[in-house]
């Protein structure tokens, strides 16, 4: 199964072989038509648990990414497809309850759709997505091993500053939730994610 990171890279490249292709021109300052691009990525805190009551929990410092990419079709209303997740290679774990040490990398990827709502003129918004994830652990080397797909959803505020007549740079914050299947037994990962994002839209 390819891994999370890997993806990412082929997604971005597509969408950056998309806006090189798409002509920029000067427009009025706001959200009523056309194509709708937000780029953000940042950092946070994630959480994962396995077992029930909890038998397996990872948490710690992550890496978020969130990308969407459609069109608004409503005043200050866009439509997309949406990628989001988060990785990291320092997150703690806890068995039973004991705290262990654990030397690999976590990665969550997860692809869906959503709507982002901009309240204007502070040009502040609301975007929703709801998609599928799956969750991906590799020790070391010696163990690499990835989830089936489950559902998951990301909910995001933020707030951009206007650069052109086209693009806005701001910061957002982000809510993510995910319920994925292991492979091997009839038992889930879940957990949330928090996270502070660096955020460029193209609209």
């Amino acid at each position: 199964m390819e891994k999370f990171s890997s993806w990412k890279k082929v997604i971005l490249f597509f969408f950056v072989l998309l806006v090189s292709s798409i002509e920029l021109s000067a427009g009025s300052r706001d959200h009523n038509g056309g194509f709708f691009l937000r780029l953000s990525t940042g950092a946070g805190y994630a959480q994962s648990e396995y077992g029930d009551p909890s038998s397996i929990k990872l948490y710690g410092a992550d890496g978020d990414v969130n990308i969407a990419v459609g069109m608004a079709v409503l005043p200050n209303l866009a439509l997309h497809a949406t990628m989001f997740g988060w990785a990291s290679s320092d997150l703690a774990a806890e068995i039973g309850g004991t705290s262990v040490e654990f030397p690999g990398h976590v990665s969550l990827g997860a692809f869906g759709v959503g709507f982002t709502y901009y309240l204007m003129p502070v040009n502040i918004y609301f975007s929703g997505s709801v998609g599928f994830s799956a969750l991906q652990v590799e020790l070391l080397g010696t163990f690499s091993g990835e989830t089936d797909a489950g559902p998951a959803f990301d909910m995001t505020l933020g707030k951009e500053w206007w650069v052109g007549g086209s693009w806005g740079l701001g910061v957002a914050g982000g809510f993510g939730y995910h319920s994925v299947p292991d492979k091997e037994v009839d038992e889930n990962w879940s957990g949330y994610s928090l996270g502070i994002r660096f955020t460029a839209t193209l609209n």
